[in-house]
Formats: C-alpha cells, sequence, structure tokens
C-alpha cells in the first residue's frame, strides 16, 4: 500500500478478529512511531505495547472504569444519537476484542513548549496509525483515560517511568466485518 492510499483509506476500527499481531510487525508500526517530527528532537514519546492476555483484561478493566466515569459526558456528546452510548461503552470495556493495546505516554512532560511536546506525541501516534493500516493492521485512537492511566500502580504495573505523562490508548488488530466509506469535510484552500 502506497503513502497516499493509506492516508486516504485508514479508518478507526472498533471490531477486530481475534488472531494476534505479529510481534515482528509490531516493531516495525512502533519504529514507524519513533521516526516522527519532534519538537527540538526530543522524542517525547514513550510506548507500551500491551498483548499478553492477562494485562490486556486489566487495562480493559481499567477502561470499564473509564465507561463509568465518562457517561455524562457520552450523553451530551451523543444526545441525538443515543444508541452510540452504549456501542461507545462496548467498545471501550472491551477494547473490541483487539489482541493489542497500545499504551501512549509523553516521556518529557515537563519541557517548557508543552503544546510542541503533545504535537510531537500525536505526530507519532499518527505515523503508528498509518504504518498499521499499511500493513493491513486496523486501529482506533483512544482519547479517554488520562485519569487512570497515569495513576503510579498504573506506572509501576507496565513499567512506564514515573516522569510520563498519560496521552492516549490505541487499539491494533485486524478488522472484523466491512469497513464503510467514512464521510470527509472538503479542505479549504486560500488563494489570498
Amino acid at each position: 500500500m502506497d503513502t497516499m492510499e493509506a492516508l486516504l483509506t485508514r479508518r478507526s476500527i472498533r471490531k477486530y478478529r481475534p488472531e494476534p499481531v505479529p510481534v515482528e510487525d509490531l516493531k516495525e508500526i512502533l519504529a514507524a512511531g519513533a521516526t516522527a517530527p519532534s519538537a527540538v528532537n526530543m522524542q517525547h514519546w514513550y510506548f507500551v505495547a500491551v498483548q499478553d492476555p492477562a494485562a490486556l483484561e486489566e487495562v480493559k478493566a481499567i477502561m470499564g472504569g473509564v465507561v463509568e466515569k465518562f457517561q455524562p459526558v457520552l450523553e451530551e456528546r451523543f444526545s441525538r444519537h443515543p444508541e452510540q452510548i452504549g456501542i461507545t461503552n462496548r467498545f471501550l470495556s472491551t477494547l473490541g476484542g483487539a489482541p493489542v493495546c497500545l499504551l501512549v505516554f509523553m516521556l518529557k512532560p515537563d519541557y517548557p513548549d508543552r503544546d510542541g511536546a503533545m504535537q510531537s506525541v500525536s505526530a507519532a501516534i499518527e505515523n503508528v496509525l498509518l504504518a498499521a493500516w499499511a500493513k493491513g493492521i486496523g486501529s482506533c485512537w483512544i482519547g479517554f483515560a488520562q485519569d487512570f492511566m497515569d495513576r503510579p500502580e498504573i506506572k509501576a504495573r507496565y513499567k512506564v517511568p514515573e516522569q510520563c505523562r498519560f496521552v492516549s490508548a490505541l487499539s491494533l488488530g485486524y478488522a472484523k466485518g466491512h469497513l464503510p466509506e467514512a464521510q470527509r469535510k472538503e479542505p479549504v484552500i486560500f488563494n489570498g
């Protein structure tokens, strides 16, 4: 798959087949994440790939706590589409059956340009999503869980340096079912 095809066809996947992601593919995907541009080349990202079934169950349990906390947010966000609340809750608490959950942290949260550091981590996440898709591996960027994953016991469990700050989780795996065409907004091009 070429770069433009990956960019134009990647979708957020919320249902996965159970087969594992090969370790070599996962290493290449993470290497692609590590090639992202970063503020002053500080490389602010820190990735933890959770594949062990027992550890994945722990992550799902944590995400179940996220579901409870964010219920009011979801009710407001999906007030016109209440069926999406249940769909979102099921995905968060099961990760859609993904065989890998990538926990993404900001390694240097005390960097003076915090916005630049967050942009660097976000660029690394996008590289991961695109590299995975180019290998036929689906993903979903999960922006919840900051309060849950930043706890000292969670960092100790997953061997994350204390100075890291949790940014997001990514589910990774092979898509289950048909992928519908996504509706996209047209870009605005200003020609002065």
